[in-house]
């Protein structure tokens, strides 16, 4: 059956790609996703629906999400085609029922708005949603014709899609790759989408977090250009092939790339390559780089971690590999905690016992810890330092005082770790492995995450993320 929810198919926008709305999205109002209807805004900063195409075109459309949204399409307009040439018309009385019966059963399963509800939540108009029910039934009397089944007879979600699958291939469905230089994204036998009706449906069906992302990024550029409205475009374009450069060397030097180029990566994530020059992440990254040197430069940077030595000490310093295996406890038992933490802590000095090297940890963790995160991966943690705010204080203040000691050793222990606790934390206590330290870094390296957090620090200063308001 057509799905009639987010992965629902668009409408063809060949009849109303010349719509447009001259007036920005006011708060109350449904968006109609019109060209020149505003999508998002910080403060008097705006970004309209026909700005993000350019960034919908290089960085969603070849995505799953952006496929699916094609291929939807393209399902849509088929079956419209199919209406016409089997003279398949629906009522509206019979739509008006199947909208009746739908929102009974989304009311029954909790949801308390209805059809209603679940539109607003994929964004779909009450004239969008009648055609796609329109054309449900459309799908639905083509396949039993098909499968030579009576008008009244049950056909199953699995047969209603093997048969869109087979009109699609009769229709000689293509996706056609970049850079699509006629403007056509896909073709059939006798129909064509067009980039800007591709990059218009997406605004539609995409997730309104990937929506939100690009709008952010699209505005920080704006902000930051009228923070430097001297920047010279060589001066840009340069920062922009050294932001590449070092995203290319980086991909490269990681082993978990195992060998695969930053371009082939980006391309099985959906990108244009061709056109990652203008992707407004590398664009936001060189603008901010350049601030950073020109506002504060190598000496800014000495001055702002001397300032500020223990937090950047704390985050990016001296580290300890450690573990953790934690067990719920309580102070008084009860319905979600069955323990006190004095009987977990006994449960975990039992277990200590058996612990003589990391090994012996890790296999601890995987069968009996009971923190979610850490369980699968043996408990780890990852490098902890003292000003880790990802791990509970207890954690950071046992790593602070380790690092302050000589590394441990002793018989039946690997001389780089040791065990700590039982420690109590909020929801229990853990046992913790303290592995492997890595020392404090060197000027080069601590300067490097100095500037990281000076650039992250421009860009809230620059567009708050709270100060984003969408239209969708």
């Amino acid at each position: 059956m057509l799905a009639i929810a987010a992965s629902a198919p668009a409408p063809s926008l060949h009849d109303a790609q010349d719509r447009t709305v001259p007036a920005a999205a006011t708060a109350g109002t449904e968006p109609t996703y019109a060209d020149d209807e505003v999508a998002a805004s910080a403060g008097d900063t705006q970004i309209r629906w026909k700005d993000l195409d350019p960034v919908l075109a290089s960085r969603r459309m070849l995505s799953e999400d952006g496929r699916d949204a094609l291929k939807h399409l393209a399902q849509s307009m088929v079956l419209d085609r199919l209406a016409k040439e089997h003279g398949i018309v629906v009522s509206e009385a019979v739509v008006d029922a199947r909208w009746k019966t739908l929102d009974e059963q989304v009311r029954a399963s909790g949801d308390a708005q209805g059809i209603a509800g679940m539109m607003k939540k994929v964004r779909l108009s009450p004239e969008e949603f009648r055609r796609f029910l329109r054309l449900s039934f459309v799908q639905e009397t083509l396949t039993r014709r098909a499968l030579g089944l009576g008008e009244g007879a049950e056909v199953k979600g699995e047969q209603q899609e093997l048969w869109m699958d087979e009109a699609m291939s009769a229709r000689q469905y293509t996706e056609l790759p970049p850079p699509w230089s006629d403007g056509i994204v896909a073709r059939g036998s006798d129909f064509e989408i067009t980039l800007a009706d591709g990059v218009r449906n997406l605004r539609r069906r995409l997730p309104a977090k990937d929506l939100k992302e690009d709008c952010y990024q699209l505005l920080l550029i704006r902000r930051i250009r009228l923070r430097m409205p001297d920047l010279a475009v060589e001066k840009l374009d340069r920062a922009i092939d050294d932001e590449i450069r070092r995203r290319r060397d980086e991909a490269a030097a990681d082993p978990k790339n195992a060998g695969i180029s930053w371009e082939r990566r980006l391309a099985a994530q959906g990108y244009v390559v061709d056109t990652i020059r203008q992707d407004p992440a590398i664009r936001v990254a060189a603008l901010s780089r350049l601030w950073v040197d020109r506002s504060s430069g190598p000496e800014g940077l000495k001055r702002t971690y001397e300032a500020e030595r223990e937090h950047f000490d704390g985050l990016y310093g001296a580290a300890i590999d450690a573990s953790v295996l934690f067990l719920r406890g309580a102070r008084f038992k009860n319905d979600l905690n069955p323990r006190t933490f004095d009987e977990v802590e006994g449960d975990l000095r039992k277990l200590a016992r058996e612990i003589r090297t990391a090994d012996d940890f890790q296999r601890l963790a995987r069968e009996r810890s009971e923190d979610a995160g850490t369980r699968e991966g043996g408990g780890a943690l990852g490098w902890v330092g003292s000003g880790s705010e990802r791990v509970p204080p207890e954690i950071r203040a046992e790593v602070h005082k380790a690092l302050g000691q000589p590394t441990p050793g002793g018989a039946g222990h690997d001389p780089a770790v040791s065990l700590v606790g039982p420690m109590r934390l909020s929801t229990g206590s853990a046992l913790l492995w303290l592995g492997e330290r890595r020392p404090a870094p060197t000027w080069d390296t601590m300067s490097a995450h100095v500037h990281r957090e000076l650039r992250k620090r421009f860009l809230d200063e620059v567009l708050p993320r709270t100060s984003l308001v969408t239209a969708f």
